[in-house]
């Protein structure tokens, strides 16, 4: 963890100078009490990200509701309490502190942030409060070394660049590649990872241009690409721009394949939306788990939400029910960051809804990452690595 701790300590100096203020979190003792303790999230609810952000709180409620109705944490309630942060680095920073200052018993720890532009701004927050921080679905490399207390349940977007660039170049045999993402830390961070393990292998990239988040027009960065020799689209898009992205390649039609390196092509409305637009499409995602513990977890959402859980409710699930796991062992005691955090670099083959998670020393979590096809409308697995 030499490079966390030393990270930790260049945040902490910046959280000084930047004057987040003395404002500190009392550690939660689970003595007997009525009071329900405050297991805080940092979520996008609206804007782009909220297809993303709705399913991990509806993962988060359900895990809050069985671990309840067992009887709590040490006997008392478990309350969620979710922030939105719009996928705004400077809204989460500001639901943060909130959360913090609640008056409120709170754990310190929280689930959170989906969009990593937003997790790495809070994770100086972290460090300097002690609070564990765990995100169940920021991909950005940078990450890794965000902090001490930094935390994720999905694989780094180092990994899922590597294992993409290796599919195009081995697998299809592509050679020049057009890269276009959208402008934030998740598309920055996964593009870099792909364009340097593509150019390893001896690839070379043709044409390069990031978009706002929020664009609706596309069609000049297409056409240009459209007028390039690329033999394949290497696209790193949420899922509202993924439908600007397949609607006017489509209508400028381009003939070279699309390649998104995200999981928003499976999304259900990006699908409603494209229709036969995404046929052909392919893309990159976490592997889905399978056995006992995600059957289970299905089940149980199904049964909530009347529908089949949906991109990251099994990792908002699983964090919950970890932190859940790291204040447990510590019944009748009080408990502080230090103690969760410590529990998480101790978790090894835990069997969780969204897979078996095990955290390396920088906090990251190893797992197989699955591409997949869009065939008359509906996913297909191509690849499991």
């Amino acid at each position: 963890m030499i490079n966390r701790r030393i990270a930790a300590v260049v945040l902490r100096i910046a959280s000084a100078l930047g004057g987040l203020g003395t404002m500190s979190l009392i550690p939660v003792s689970l003595a007997a009490d009525n009071t329900p303790i405050v297991l805080g999230a940092v979520l996008p609810l609206t804007g782009d990200a909220a297809h993303w952000g709705i399913p991990v709180r509806n993962g988060a409620e359900l895990a809050v509701d069985e671990i309840n109705a067992a009887g709590g944490l040490g006997g008392r309630t478990l309350k969620l309490v979710v922030e939105d942060d719009r996928c705004q680095p400077a809204e989460g920073v500001a639901a943060f502190d909130k959360i913090l200052a609640s008056p409120s018993p709170t754990l310190p720890a929280i689930l959170g942030a989906v969009c990593s532009g937003v997790t790495l701004a809070m994770a100086a927050q972290a460090e300097a409060h002690k609070v564990a921080l765990i995100s169940p679905a920021s991909t950005s490399p940078k990450v890794t070394d965000a902090g001490d207390f930094v935390f994720r349940v999905i694989p780094s977007g180092d990994l899922r660049g590597k294992i993409f660039a290796e599919f195009l170049y081995q697998q299809r045999g592509l050679r020049k590649i057009a890269v276009l993402h959208i402008d934030n830390e998740g598309g920055v961070g996964g593009s870099n990872a792909f364009k340097a393990e593509f150019t390893q292998l001896g690839g070379t990239i043709v044409f390069q241009e990031k978009y706002p988040p929020g664009a609706s027009d596309l069609r000049a960065q297409l056409a240009k690409i459209k007028a390039t020799d690329a033999d394949g689209i290497m696209v790193g898009s949420y899922p509202p721009d993924t439908i600007v992205v397949l609607r006017q390649a489509r209508e400028l039609g381009l003939s070279q394949p699309l390649f998104v390196q995200t999981e928003a092509v499976q999304n259900p409305e990006v699908l409603r939306e494209v229709g036969a637009a995404a046929n052909g499409v392919h893309y990159i995602l976490a592997a889905a788990a399978a056995g006992a513990a995600p059957d289970r977890f299905v089940r149980a959402y199904e049964a909530k939400f009347g529908h089949k859980p949906e991109l990251f409710a099994a990792e908002g699930y699983d964090v919950v029910r970890l932190i859940a796991d790291a204040v447990t062992v510590h019944a009748g005691e009080t408990v502080t960051g230090s103690d969760i955090r410590d529990f998480l670099y101790r978790v090894r083959d835990y069997a969780g809804a969204s897979g078996t998670i095990t955290f390396d020393r920088n906090g990251d979590v190893i797992k197989p990452y699955a591409i997949r096809t869009i065939e008359a409308g509906a996913p297909k697995t191509v690849l499991v690595k």
